[in-house]
Formats: structure tokens, sequence, C-alpha cells
């Protein structure tokens, strides 16, 4: 049952996985992890009971991480700009999506305008 130990840490309410948990689940080595972080890539953080470990979302950019790294072929400094590029255009996405939303709803506000003064002018006009 201590295949996958789990724990969380202290200040951050997300559960972290231990580094060769999260090596293995990733396909990478605890040594790349350890790159990663040195790299800035992920952020290790030490768990109550001592070992350095990351959270369940860093799993995926791990996995993230070595695809582009293992299987592109680019290096880690190209790693870091495709990834800050990809969260600038996620941003960038979320923007757009609140300025439709708030496009829509002028719309729809401006849309009931014009049908109350439709409806005055037929009043006048009987």
């Amino acid at each position: 049952m201590n295949k996958y130990p789990i724990a969380l840490y202290c200040d951050h309410p997300e559960a972290h996985l231990e580094c060769r948990v999260v090596a293995r689940m990733a396909r990478v080595s605890e040594e790349f992890i350890f790159q990663c972080e040195h790299e800035d890539l992920v952020t290790t953080r030490i768990m109550l009971h001592g070992r350095k470990g990351l959270c369940c979302a860093d799993v995926s950019k791990m996995k993230l991480i070595r695809h582009l790294h293992q299987d592109m072929g680019l290096d880690l400094e190209a790693v870091d700009f495709v990834l800050r590029y990809r969260d600038q255009l996620k941003r960038i996405k979320q923007q757009l999506d609140t300025a439709e939303r708030r496009l829509r709803q002028k719309e729809e506000k401006h849309l009931a305008e014009i049908r109350l003064l439709r409806q005055r002018l037929e009043n006048i006009s009987e």
C-alpha cells in the first residue's frame, strides 16, 4: 500500500507525490526532475516526511517536458520558452473569452433596449 506515498505539504493544500513516484509516472529519472527544478521548470517542495515532492499538476507538466525534451529534441531552455509561451497563450485566451462574454452581455442589453424602444414607438403610434 506504500507504493505511491502521498503527503500534504504544510503550507500547500494540494497533495504532493515524492519525486521518485513522479519520475515513474512521467517516465523520467529523478535526476531529470532535479535538472528541471534547477532550470526553474518545476518547483519541488519538502514534504512533511522530509523528502522532495511535486504536486499532481507538475506530473502532467513533467510529462510535457519529457515529450518536448526527449521526443521533440528541444533543450531545456527551449522547453522553458515553449512552456512560458503556452501559459501566455492560455492567459490571452482567457482574456479573449472574458471580452467576448462581456460583449455578448452588452449586445443582449442593447437588444433588450431596442425591443423596449420599439414597444414604446408602437404605443405612441397607436
